[in-house]
């Protein structure tokens, strides 16, 4: 959907027509429920959090000066969302892991199915804090640009950098210490 659909169909709801929200929200329900599940890792909270941040998109929607994309005012409503959801709640699921391993994770996952790498991804981002969730989510399994994440997560481009790169340090740690421990119970 391209800017200027979001634009006739916003007018369309500003002028009485509260039906042309069903599109919206057709064309971004996958986008929205993806991220929502991605940093709950659950399938209830994701459609309340989801269904949540239509509602405050509606709500909202006088708010939208057309500056930035729709889909991206729309992630920073969810993404706010979601961690109002997970603060409210004490849903965050952060556990210290130690730097140091002398196994190499490279060879440890080219030994995995595909699936099962899925599955130790899920995991490893299931420890990481909301925020660093939502950084891995959206660069790498949305692949938004630095620009639009900055936008969102209303920081500085800089800072995205920056944050990124500590949190692939660490969910790099985070799937060596997992790894490493299926590998030990294997074995023993």
């Amino acid at each position: 959907m391209d800017k200027q659909d979001v634009s006739n169909i916003i007018s369309q709801i500003r002028a009485g027509d509260y039906n042309a929200f069903s599109i919206l929200v057709d064309a971004h329900k996958d986008m929205v429920y993806s991220l929502c599940l991605k940093m709950t890792n659950s399938n209830e909270n994701a459609e309340e959090i989801a269904q949540d941040s239509f509602v405050k998109a509606y709500q909202g929607l006088h708010k939208f000066k057309g500056k930035a994309k729709f889909s991206t005012w729309l992630y920073q409503i969810t993404y706010y969302t979601c961690i109002n959801f997970l603060r409210k709640n004490k849903l965050t699921t952060t556990t210290d892991f130690p730097d140091n391993f002398e196994d190499s994770t490279a060879e440890i996952l080219d030994q995995i199915q595909q699936d099962e790498r899925r599955n130790y991804i899920s995991k490893a981002l299931a420890h990481l804090e909301p925020e660093e969730r939502a950084l891995i989510t959206f660069y790498y399994l949305e692949e938004r640009p630095v620009k639009e994440i900055s936008e969102i997560m209303k920081m500085s481009i800089s800072n995205v950098k920056v944050k990124l790169h500590r949190t692939r340090k660490k969910l790099y740690g985070i799937m060596r210490f997992l790894l490493k421990n299926e590998v030990n119970s294997l074995v023993e």
